[in-house]
């Protein structure tokens, strides 16, 4: 298994940590600490590869002023990131803290980055990412399962029977660790042997201490994963925004329950659809809500129920054989 021990960071990602996290703005008082966002620290890394500085670590050995001529940035910006810096005597605590609870924490500049994330959202991939659990599960074949909260019967064993296949299958359940369809999966697939990561939008801290997924992650068997800080609380755009990080881990997406034009199922299945992440597959059958019907017309892949619910018919023969306008788009899997 990869090394997940924060103690052995890179240099280039604990200055990563301190310029695009705030995981240490809370051991300081009387400092207006703002660490860049993604679309900040894209332009500053760009620069950044085609500077005499060529990578985050240098931040430590230079000054101001050498950013300033390097990065050509301004002043403010430049004290913005020194600023940062300074914090570094508290990083080392919090990434204590952190590895004591079972989270460890990797950037885009470290191995144990997930590739599926840069190679499918380049540079709208998370800078860092908070995880508790085996990394080998980002290099394993992955299945979407996402859908609404309030998720009618059908709809759970829909949910059930899908997540069981994945099991049976070797297949990584990914879900998104919300009440519905996410957390009826993710448990549906834990309970029979088979493998989740499970990426989240806020409450990391208080979700690992829950004590059938510590026992999950001990079996290798669970992976959490968040870009938000651990100790962060629900907000409904980090929610949606965690939507395209599922789709990108995944090989293939399957909607469940959506409502229609709204909700995070609805918004994070459009955006598939709009960039092309993944296939998405929608369930169609005698009683799916108006937003799977809407999903399809908008190009989404039927999966037909009576299909998934035959057990002599494996879940990849039922992918590679659903009907969809572009053959070629529903190759999934090379055996």
């Amino acid at each position: 298994m990869i090394d997940t021990n924060n103690a052995f960071l890179s240099d280039d990602s604990k200055a990563i940590l301190l310029i695009c996290s705030d995981i240490v703005v809370k051991y300081v008082k009387n400092v207006d600490l703002k660490p860049l966002t993604v679309a900040e620290w894209n332009k500053i890394s760009k620069k950044l590869l085609d500077s005499a500085m060529k990578s985050p670590k240098a931040f430590f050995d230079t000054t101001v002023d050498d950013w300033r001529d390097h990065l050509d940035i301004s002043q403010d910006e430049a004290e913005r990131i020194e600023n940062l810096l300074k914090q570094s005597a508290y990083l080392g605590f919090e990434l204590e803290r952190l590895a004591n609870m079972g989270i460890w924490v990797t950037t885009r500049a470290e191995k144990t980055y997930p590739t599926a994330l840069k190679s499918k959202l380049k540079y709208k991939s998370p800078v860092v990412l908070y995880c508790s659990g085996n990394p080998d599960l980002f290099e394993e074949e992955g299945i979407a399962i996402v859908g609404s909260r309030n998720v009618d019967e059908d709809g759970m064993n829909f949910a059930q029977v899908v997540a069981r296949k994945c099991a049976n299958e070797r297949l990584t359940v990914i879900s998104g660790g919300a009440k519905g369809v996410d957390t009826i999966a993710q448990m549906a697939a834990l309970s029979s042997g088979g493998t989740v990561i499970s990426v989240l939008a806020d409450s990391m801290e208080k979700v690992v201490r829950k004590r059938e997924l510590r026992d999950a992650i001990i079996e290798n068997k669970l992976l959490i994963v968040s870009p938000f800080n651990p100790e962060s609380t629900f907000k409904i755009y980090n929610a949606m925004d965690r939507n395209k990080y599922i789709y990108a881990l995944s090989k293939a997406a399957i909607v469940v329950s959506s409502d229609y034009g709204k909700g995070g199922t609805w918004s994070g299945a459009t955006e598939n659809l709009k960039n092309g992440w993944v296939p998405l597959y929608v369930r169609n059958g005698s009683n799916v809500p108006q937003g799977n019907l809407e999903l399809i017309k908008k190009g989404a892949i039927t999966l037909d129920e009576n299909m998934v619910y035959d057990e002599m018919r494996k879940l990849t023969d039922i992918l590679v054989d659903g009907k969809s306008k572009d053959p070629e788009q529903i190759r999934l899997f090379d055996f």
